[in-house]
């Protein structure tokens, strides 16, 4: 039987050499790309998905027909990513977050979506010099502007002296969580923030399950479970709070020397000295 010469096409030896290697080296650059990502990932100073969120929405076809474009936003995208958690881990770990009100921290917190300034040795000693001089002018302007935010029809103090009861209007919804419109839920965090600043204490160390907003909604969402009650108490170490069905929330100072000390600060804003009165 003749056998059959016909010749059959197959790659240069050459040619096959060459794809293989090309092979293998795309190989070990994807893998080494794709560690060099997640370790980039990994020293963002705050856990953040905005990064990986970028990756996962990227138009992946930009890599093959525009790979310098595609470059540039992954690494810009990523100085955005660490300079602005960066800026986020500078104010907590410093306790300068500690004397800002929340209205003060959703501010930097739109700033630092928007366009961060970039994270370098110059920004950051010109920024913290700032900061660490006017801390307690900060400090002290939260102080004034929560206490002049609280129920004007209800409160049992003036614009420049604070008493012993504090009313937030409308703080609680009718299904026992904080109302999503309004701030009541800020001012409560705001008033736990300077008592705990007056004791010397960092709010940022406090767990989120045990900070003052937190316990008052669990509380006052058991109560709506469990008999249905809309009025409540709960008492803290330096606060009273009731809640009643109307969703007001009433806080009475329980230390005389918080008062004391939070009027000097109002009177210090003002530039006048207030006269000593008991409550």
């Amino acid at each position: 039987m003749q056998q059959d010469t016909t010749q059959l096409p197959s790659p240069a030896l050459g040619a096959m050499d060459d794809l293989l290697a090309r092979r293998e080296k795309a190989l070990a650059l994807a893998q080494g790309a794709a560690a060099q990502l997640a370790e980039a990932a990994s020293l963002m100073p705050i856990s953040s998905f905005r990064f990986a969120s970028m990756l996962r929405h990227l138009t992946w076809h930009d890599l093959s027909v525009r790979p310098e474009a595609f470059c540039d936003r992954i690494a810009n995208e990523a100085r955005q990513t660490f300079d602005a958690n960066g800026w986020r881990w500078l104010l907590d770990s410093s306790g300068l977050g500690d004397v800002m009100t929340a209205q003060d921290k959703q501010e930097v917190q739109r700033q630092l979506n928007d366009d961060p300034l970039p994270l370098n040795r110059e920004n950051v000693q010109s920024t913290f010099v700032a900061l660490f001089e006017t801390r307690h002018e900060v400090f002290r302007r939260g102080v004034v502007e929560l206490f002049q935010s609280l129920c004007k029809r209800y409160r049992s103090h003036s614009a420049f002296k604070v008493k012993r009861r504090l009313v937030v209007e409308q703080a609680f919804s009718e299904h026992g969580g904080w109302r999503s419109f309004g701030s009541a839920r800020e001012r409560v965090d705001d008033l736990e923030r300077i008592l705990l600043v007056l004791e010397g204490l960092e709010p940022s160390q406090v767990p989120h399950e045990e900070r003052l907003a937190h316990r008052l909604q669990e509380q006052r969402h058991a109560a709506l479970l469990g008999d249905g009650d809309r009025a409540g108490e709960l008492e803290t170490e330096w606060l009273v709070c009731r809640w009643f069905a109307n969703g007001n929330l009433h806080l009475w100072l329980k230390r005389p020397d918080h008062i004391d000390r939070i009027n000097g600060l109002i009177a210090e804003h003002y530039g006048a000295a207030l006269a000593h009165e008991r409550y």
